[in-house]
């Protein structure tokens, strides 16, 4: 589908002066900028020079103003920037072996909190890995990570894998309202420890160097932080330039648990307590009413959305959630897919489509939210969310060269009208072609281009079997199996 060609096949012998070499022109045929003027391109390419995007524009054009060391043309194509996942355990748990039946705080003590307390250092390296690869295989080129274990090894991974990130180490102190009943003895500490090691976290990332990582300031949340950890977390944040995340408002249940301690629904105790300020993520944040949008909105806060984890834990997104009126607020907002075992997967456009059609069902609205809108989420406003739009999110000059290039070859695509609606309404990341992330390809032809694929999958596979026997589940079928 897109081509890879060298210049010294399009260049005559003794060409000299005329368009300028770059390292590579990715050309398509269509052309989702996301800039501020959402331009689209029909016919459209980009050109990139170390690692840099130096023009978007129409295929003609760009083709005799620059010679490309290397062309991706795939003239049927549609070229949007790199997808973002705006919150992506890579603690992670076996897809489809959590227990049916859980809710979100149930399912976090007895199944996934284990689960996580069970990985080892070297676990850690390789789910990291497989997480990157199979985000990469689906057109993520961002993630943010809410919190993991075994730092060290997880920035090796990543480093390893090409993907653009922010990380910092799983913190809580286990005394917040919900209790530390079922809570494992794991990474327990008071609040002062925590705070350590939250700063020290930012330190680490910031040592290791690597310019596509960048750190964060995660909690957990859910009723596990005291007061004095949210306060402290949300100031470090902000005066380290970081990024402050938790999991909030996850389910009815965390609301009235809250209410009955402190008066105060999650958002507005957080608000009240000082702890929501513009570098605050709050992830899922499934169950507001009106005030909660506007203490967001107010604060500056930014919010992960993630719809297919909040559907198979019944959070109530549909009922309780606040949808289109944070967005009508302005609130930057990404789509995340959760960990696997809530997921089962790690498909940005699985969640485009469910962020654009679950909110007109709640509403019986059609415009209640937009594939425009959609398509942003993905994009610019998961960058903005991250506080990492002044490097992705759109194709515009200046900005790294972090792109996917869909394949149009399928029925999802076809016909091909308004490629916004096909993007949203019937397509997967399995029509993911090409993925470049700073100008460098990994994801080629759908394979990717720095892990093998294989080792991979069956290096998880024994992790998750062990983890799985060490906390006692036995994720058999529940028909017979013969």
């Amino acid at each position: 589908m897109a081509d890879a060609v060298d210049s010294r096949d399009r260049a005559g012998p003794g060409a000299t002066a005329g368009p300028v070499t770059v390292d590579t022109v990715v050309a398509g045929g269509w052309l989702l900028t996301m800039n501020p003027q959402r331009e689209m391109y029909r016919s459209g390419a980009v050109a990139i020079d170390g690692g840099v995007i130096v023009e978007v524009g129409h295929r003609a054009d760009l083709l005799t103003r620059y010679t490309p060391r290397r062309l991706i043309d795939a003239p049927d194509g549609v070229i949007t920037p790199g997808l973002v996942n705006g919150h992506r355990h890579l603690l992670c748990c076996a897809k489809g072996a959590m227990p049916e039946g859980g809710q979100t705080l149930d399912a976090l003590r007895q199944f996934i909190y284990p689960s996580f307390a069970a990985l080892t250092e070297q676990d850690m390296y390789v789910h990291a890995q497989h997480s990157a690869a199979e985000m990469i295989r689906f057109g993520t080129t961002l993630f943010e990570e809410p919190g993991c274990n075994h730092l060290d090894a997880v920035l090796e991974a990543l480093a390893s894998s090409g993907i653009r990130a922010r990380t910092g180490p799983w913190t809580w102190d286990q005394a917040g309202p919900a209790g530390a009943t079922d809570l494992p003895d794991w990474l327990r500490m008071d609040a002062k420890a925590a705070l350590r090691r939250l700063a020290d976290g930012v330190e680490q990332v910031r040592k290791f160097g690597h310019p596509r990582i960048r750190d964060a300031v995660t909690i957990e949340g859910v009723g596990t932080c005291s007061d004095e950890l949210n306060r402290g977390a949300a100031e470090l944040a902000r005066d380290a330039g970081s990024l402050f995340v938790l999991h909030k408002s996850t389910s009815e249940r965390e609301v009235e648990l809250e209410l009955a301690t402190f008066g105060h629904r999650p958002v507005e105790h957080m608000h009240e307590i000082g702890a929501l300020n513009e570098r605050t993520l709050l992830n899922h944040m499934t169950s507001l009413d009106d005030r909660d949008v506007g203490f967001v909105r107010d604060s500056g806060a930014r919010i992960s959305q993630n719809p297919s984890s909040a559907l198979k834990l019944a959070k109530g997104t549909t009922q309780t959630g606040k949808w289109p009126e944070l967005l009508a607020a302005g609130v930057p907002m990404a789509l995340g897919t959760d960990a696997e075992n809530v997921s089962n997967h790690q498909d940005i456009c699985r969640a485009m489509q469910l962020a654009a059609l679950l909110p007109r069902d709640a509403r019986r609205d059609p415009r209640a939210v937009t594939a425009e809108q959609a398509v942003e989420m993905a994009t610019i406003s998961g960058a903005t969310a991250l506080w990492m739009h002044d490097e992705t999110g759109s194709l515009e000059p200046g900005k790294q060269a972090d792109l996917v290039v869909f394949d149009t070859a399928d029925f999802d695509w076809r016909p091909l009208h308004n490629p916004v609606a096909n993007l949203v309404y019937g397509v997967t990341g399995h029509s993911v072609d090409t993925v470049l992330v700073g100008g460098d390809v990994l994801l080629d032809h759908k394979k990717l281009t720095r892990v093998d694929e294989g080792e991979l999958r069956e290096q998880v596979e024994q992790i998750n079997r062990r983890v799985l026997a060490e906390i006692g589940i036995n994720p058999e079928p529940q028909w017979p199996v013969l």
